[in-house]
């Protein structure tokens, strides 16, 4: 060996031993780390992401939204797969079932991890043809409105909707309710907002989702008779009689106070302060209740006679007694 040789392998046999011993230690530890990856194995829950389905069709049912893997590989590379996503195109999907198999080229994982276990091993969706469907609306109600009110025929706006969805529900719904409406305490009209209540599916929809409601309630009216109403005499400064006495008299009015508990108010009476002497014939006035309606009254006129007359009449003279002288 030249000199020149020498001197260009003197660094090389430097500290040879300790040199010789570090390149023995980075080997230990390769060799370490990667015989304890060979077992490492970590879990995963995958999401399901599907796109390009045409617009003409529905993901109807129940389906896998997410994959449990089980994977086995180096740590370092597991430690690298952080998220993933199992994408499914459904361009080319017809009605019916179509089965994804969920393999490890769905995966795309890194070379050197492989799959252990995989559940569900595929991915079944139910896919039915999107239509939609106009069908009316109609109002739910509970209970009635109370005695003495009617219920005119509601009012809907809008009274129909477009349905849309799969078309195996949709073909099956033949109106639309709205949420109940309670009118067992309504007295009046109204007109509340209310929500539709069709099927909970969430692949079905509706053009609108409330709809106004014009409740039309009307009180009940009807036509009464009372007889053998008194006739009172009013403004008399001496005392009279009538005759006849009493008088029947038909009123309209709502059926609540025509057919309540408590009979309405009635007054029928003649006004005697011009008619103070002698005998008349009077109108028979007749004063009702508030939302009372006067029909008619039989007689409409009576005979009022003061008692005094019977004073004024020319007493008999009794003849006087013959006195003897």
């Amino acid at each position: 060996m030249t000199w020149y040789s020498k001197q260009l392998l003197a660094p090389v046999y430097r500290n040879g031993k300790l040199k010789l011993f570090s390149l023995a230690f980075a080997f230990g530890l390769w060799i370490l780390v990667n015989y304890g990856e060979r077992d490492t194995e970590k879990t995963l829950v995958v999401p399901v992401e599907f796109y390009n389905l045409p617009e003409q069709f529905v993901i109807t049912g129940a389906r896998d939204d997410y994959i449990d893997l089980r994977l086995r590989g180096p740590r370092s590379l597991l430690e690298g797969i952080k998220s993933k996503r199992i994408p499914l195109d459904l361009n080319d999907v017809r009605p019916g079932v179509s089965t994804f198999r969920i393999n490890a080229d769905s995966l795309n994982l890194p070379r050197g991890v492989r799959i252990v276990r995989i559940s569900p091993a595929q991915v079944n969706l139910d896919i039915a043809r999107l239509i939609r469907r106009t069908v009316p609306v109609r109002l739910e109600t509970v209970g009635t409105v109370p005695r003495g009110y009617t219920l005119a025929a509601p009012e809907l706006l809008p009274d129909k909707v477009e349905v849309s969805g799969p078309s195996s529900l949709v073909e099956k719904i033949r109106m639309i309710q709205t949420d109940s409406f309670d009118l067992s305490s309504l007295t009046q009209s109204v007109t509340p907002t209310l929500n539709l209540r069709g099927p909970e599916e969430e692949s079905v929809s509706y053009s609108v989702q409330k709809v106004l409601a014009k409740i039309d309630v009307q009180e009940v009216i009807l036509t009464r008779e009372f007889r053998n109403v008194k006739i009172d005499i009013r403004n008399a400064t001496q005392r009279a009689t009538l005759t006849p006495e009493r008088v029947q008299v038909k009123v309209r009015g709502p059926q609540r106070v025509l057919e309540g508990s408590e009979a309405p108010a009635i007054d029928a009476f003649v006004d005697a302060l011009e008619q103070n002497t002698g005998e008349a014939t009077v109108p028979v006035a007749i004063v009702l209740s508030p939302g009372l309606e006067l029909v008619s009254r039989e007689p409409e006129e009576v005979h009022l006679r003061f008692a005094d007359d019977e004073k004024k009449k020319p007493r008999p003279v009794k003849p006087t007694p013959n006195r003897k002288k």
